[in-house]
């Protein structure tokens, strides 16, 4: 197979990235569902969602290192495996009931230790491919944006009628069978990377510094730590216990969760006609956004929750575009892995304390209040970010 002036091998991983941003959507809106039937205990969903970020956490740090050292290649085959492996396995040990809990603890926090690096390792070498395919690259990362986001438009609504049909365990098997897929395009399609010349560049302190030194990409990647931090709890606990408690039924969970995602998509389809978008008016964007979700928490008819879930995810798309863009047009090829593991480290770290306490806040007030804090906290928290940048733009000169 040659691959010279060829867009396939970039199609091939954005496929496979696809396949896995998937099979992490089903098990996004099986797991806490599944956790809930269980346990019956947002703080269990909590729990777990805390436990997961931590092992993403341990794994985005690692993870830079281990693609410079092993490959990218090497390293996304194998995270595509490993999350297969220990999502199937959920299946197996839920007729245990409640006494499963510390069990799926385990297993979803030793697929999430690879997530991180494999999604790194899949987007690591989208600059080199897309040269190859000679596509520019502002063209590339917004396809990679637009078929990630389209897999988080059909991967909950399908989870959640999956889950009605035929429970949780039937869409953690398509889970597993969307990881292995994905391990399997890797493989046929990402090239092996020419060897470079070591050197000794400083490791993960070089790549955090490097982000800190840059205004521009400290102040892209603080935001996203807000916004993420307090956003990846919207589909992982406040959701699903808001419909949950309420006895709603899955579908429309699953429906309310594509909808984040469609929005998402149609936000990411703008950004290639406006690019400008991206850079502009972020944090207005997140406001706007995080207030639009808070009429929700009063869990209105699915048909009024539904253009509200669509605007918060199409006014957050800009936000992770530019912030990816800017990582592949600063960050030095030899550095780039740890670059990208060192944004995912701090934008991982920064929803750990906030899982927990967003647990909490649903068993203390329940649902629909832990929603609504959690959104007015988004905001605020991004008001106070973008009066630092402006405080640190006019400071001494």
């Amino acid at each position: 197979m040659t691959l010279r002036r060829s867009a396939a091998p970039l199609l091939g991983v954005l496929a496979a990235g696809c396949l896995f941003r998937l099979g992490n959507a089903f098990a996004a809106v099986a797991l806490p569902w599944l956790v809930l039937d269980l346990s019956g205990s947002g703080l269990w969903a909590g729990a777990i969602a805390s436990t997961s970020l931590i092992a993403l956490v341990i794994g985005a740090f690692f993870g830079g290192a281990l693609i410079d050292r092993h490959g990218a290649r090497r390293v996304a085959i194998i995270a595509g495996l490993a999350s297969a492996v220990c999502v199937g396995a959920v299946p197996a040990i839920v007729q245990l009931g409640p006494e499963a809990l510390p069990f799926i603890a385990v297993l979803v926090a030793a697929g999430a230790l690879l997530d991180s690096p494999g999604m790194t390792a899949q987007d690591n070498r989208i600059p080199e491919l897309a040269r190859l395919g000679q596509i520019p690259l502002a063209r590339a990362v917004s396809l990679k944006s637009l078929i990630g986001n389209a897999s988080f438009v059909a991967g909950p609504a399908l989870a959640g009628i999956s889950i009605g049909f035929g429970g949780a365990s039937v869409a953690l098997v398509i889970a597993f069978t969307c990881s292995m897929l994905s391990a399997l395009l890797i493989a046929v399609w990402l090239p092996e990377a020419r060897r470079r010349t070591k050197r000794n560049d400083g490791g993960m302190l070089s790549a955090f510094g490097f982000i800190f030194r840059a205004p521009p990409l400290a102040y892209l990647t603080l935001l996203v730590m807000v916004v993420v931090g307090f956003t990846s709890t919207t589909t992982s606990v406040l959701l699903p216990s808001l419909f949950h408690q309420a006895a709603r039924a899955p579908q429309e969970f699953g429906l309310a969760a594509s909808s984040i995602g469609a929005g998402s998509l149609c936000g990411a389809l703008l950004l290639t006609i406006f690019p400008k978008l991206a850079g502009q008016f972020t944090a207005l964007l997140v406001i706007v956004a995080s207030l639009a979700m808070v009429p929700v928490a009063l869990l209105p008819p699915l048909p009024a929750i539904l253009p509200l879930a669509f605007i918060y995810g199409l006014l957050l798309a800009p936000l992770g575009v530019a912030l990816n863009t800017m990582l592949f047009i600063q960050a030095p090829q030899h550095l780039r892995g740890r670059v990208q593991s060192a944004s995912a480290v701090l934008t991982l770290a920064a929803g750990i304390p906030i899982a927990l306490l967003t647990g909490l806040l649903v068993e203390t007030l329940g649902s629909g209040m832990a929603l609504m804090a959690c959104m007015l906290a988004t905001a605020l928290a991004t008001m106070c970010t973008q009066l630092w940048s402006r405080s640190a733009d006019a400071g001494p000169r």
